[in-house]
């Protein structure tokens, strides 16, 4: 039953699947096209609500500028404060005045002003000169009230020269309120941006004068013109933001909404939202239903599944058929191969269960004959073990005989060597004795001139004594060297003698000695002949007993590989008295096997289709 249940919560999980995909799908797309228009309104009404707020700032502004210029012709008035002070209340001026080319100044109310103070320096004065028409100063807080500042300035000229400058200082609390009320969203805000990049008016009053770039890396004084044909998304705060901007028409300024686009997007968010409770709401639903009808569907299944399973238990009755009436087509076309395969089954078991009778028959028989060849088969393998130790003792012998004759045949070598080393020495000895001959005869030559020199001198020192003696007095000291040296000349002469004798008595040795050494080279040459022989008779001896060794040993190897094989049969032939029994054993383990099926009593047709037999219960859904 759980390969049923895994195909049915397979076909549950598929279907809750497919709707639950078809439903992520559509609502993915819905959320798609709700955020894209979401956004494109959102944007279209903060670029709306934009445009229209920078004309009202736009239209504060000229109101101002013709305010100012409103004031020109008061230059020309004996008294202009009347003027002045119609201006300012009129057009929401805080403070008009006019400061003049020769240093007069005029306001519209009283200013405490310094004695040396000089118009024609001040910024808004030289700024309305530098120019033409009226002219905006840069926003400045005010020292005493801290609120935003602007000045408003003109001058009047009488021809090429300046006569005066009238301007008006305006506080901008009403476009300060007009900006703080832009709030599309609750954590939306709007703020005006001047030209260089600084920050005009926000709600935050100490952003007031800073850069803007500090508020966004995305507000440098190069990319605000950017913001005037898309939204821009940053981030401000912390947050992501999208910037909108309008330029404010008679200035140079922008006015920029920052919409918080997370809360632009909340209805995206809740619509996500829901989209996600209804696909998890379509697929539980889904999967109740396709269970229910899954389940209505496999119940012929488990009929089926039920029926496989009694067969695969083993001992089931294989007389009994699937019915397959009342049942889907697909399902009785199954039903129907099954009952031709239980049939099937059923002939193959009947012929199973007559062959193994058959099978254990022979097996027995098979068993028997192979015990009788394995008694002889071990007998001769027990003789052949016999002879092939006799055969290992054999040549055990006849490998040590041929081990002791190389020995004796090495030994021989040896001597035969030692005896010729020997017979080389003895002719070495014998010519070292001619060359000691020959030395002793050149060293008696040598003697006999050592004693011609002798008696050479013997005669010198004569002749010299005499010829002392003939001196007289003065040849006195000549005469004893001359006795000296006679007496020298007469010891060298018989020690010359002495040595001539012992050289003559060595010579005489010597020759008896090299007559002695001869005869003993003669000698030891015959005893290396004969050595020689002996050696060569005792290596013939150790090959021949090597021969014999190896032809045994091949003899041994022989009897071992039969002895090897015998054993090998006797081993073949237990295997298959084994396996004859194991057959035996496994025909008897088949009938058992066939006998725990009912196959008695089916019906089958000659074409194997199973007959009407009995048919299997139809189990509780």
């Amino acid at each position: 039953m759980l390969g049923i249940r895994t195909l049915r919560w397979q076909l549950i999980a598929a279907a809750t699947a497919l709707a639950v995909g078809s439903v992520g799908v559509v609502s993915a797309i819905n959320i798609w096209i709700a955020r894209t228009v979401v956004h494109d309104t959102l944007v279209s009404d903060a670029a709306a609500l934009a445009s229209a707020r920078a004309a009202t700032i736009a239209e504060f502004v000229a109101t101002a500028r013709r305010g100012v210029e409103a004031l020109l012709p008061a230059v020309d008035e004996p008294d202009p404060v009347p003027s002045l002070q119609k201006v300012a209340h009129t057009a929401g001026y805080d403070t008009t005045y006019i400061g003049y080319a020769d240093k007069r100044t005029a306001f519209s109310s009283p200013q405490n002003l310094p004695p040396d103070y000089d118009p024609t320096v001040r910024p808004w004065y030289r700024l309305a000169a530098a120019g033409s028409g009226v002219v905006l100063t840069e926003p400045y807080l005010d020292a005493g009230t801290q609120k935003l500042v602007l000045t408003f300035a003109a001058a009047k000229r009488a021809g090429a020269d300046v006569q005066a400058v009238v301007a008006g200082d305006i506080f901008m609390d009403a476009v300060q309120a007009s900006v703080n009320a832009i709030k599309p969203t609750p954590s939306s805000h709007a703020f005006i941006v001047a030209r260089d990049g600084r920050v005009i008016v926000h709600p935050n009053r100490d952003w007031i004068l800073k850069p803007a770039e500090q508020l966004s890396p995305a507000l440098t004084a190069s990319a605000l013109s950017a913001l005037d044909t898309a939204a821009v998304p940053t981030t401000m705060a912390g947050e992501t933001q999208l910037l909108i901007a309008r330029p404010i028409a008679g200035t140079d300024w922008r006015l920029i909404i920052a919409m918080h686009q997370g809360e632009a997007m909340a209805a995206v968010r809740v619509l996500a939202l829901n989209s996600l409770v209804g696909a998890l709401v379509v697929g539980v639903v889904s999967a109740l239903v396709v269970g229910l009808i899954v389940a209505v569907s496999l119940r012929p299944l488990r009929r089926l599944d039920a029926a496989l399973a009694d067969v695969a238990s083993g001992g089931s009755d294989l007389t009994r058929r699937l019915d397959t009436e009342g049942v889907v087509s697909e399902v009785a076309r199954i039903s129907g191969h099954f009952n031709t395969f239980v049939a099937k089954l059923q002939s193959v078991l009947i012929d199973i269960r007559s062959t193994s009778g058959q099978v254990h028959t022979a097996a027995e028989e098979i068993s028997a004959g192979n015990l009788d060849l394995s008694s002889r088969t071990e007998s001769a393998a027990s003789s052949l073990e016999e002879t092939a130790a006799t055969m290992e003792q054999l040549t055990s012998a006849v490998a040590q005989t041929a081990q002791r004759a190389q020995q004796a045949s090495q030994r021989a070598t040896g001597a035969a060597e030692a005896a010729e080393r020997g017979g080389q020495v003895m002719h070495a000895v014998t010519t070292k004795m001619a060359n000691i001959s020959n030395s002793s005869q050149r060293v008696g030559e040598i003697v006999n001139v050592i004693d011609g020199i002798a008696f050479q001198t013997n005669i010198l020192a004569l002749n010299a004594a005499v010829e002392a003696a003939r001196a007289g007095e003065a040849g006195r000291g000549f005469a004893v060297v001359a006795a000296e040296v006679r007496a020298l000349a007469q010891r060298s002469a018989q020690a010359a003698k002495e040595i001539k004798s012992l050289i003559e008595t060595s010579v005489g040795e010597v020759r008896e000695g090299s007559a002695l050494v001869a005869e003993a080279g003669a000698d030891i040459e015959r005893i290396v002949q004969e050595v020689k022989a002996l050696a060569s008779v005792i290596h013939d001896m150790a090959t021949a007993a090597e021969e014999q060794r190896h032809g045994i040993a091949q003899i041994g190897e022989a009897i071992s590989a039969l002895d090897q094989a015998t054993q090998q049969n006797a081993a073949l032939v237990e295997e298959g008295a084994a396996a004859a029994t194991a057959l035996k054993q496994q025909a008897a383990d088949l009938a058992a096997a066939v006998a725990r099926f009912r196959i008695d009593g089916g019906e089958t047709t000659p074409q194997g289709r199973p007959g009407q037999g009995h048919r299997l219960p139809r189990p509780a859904a």
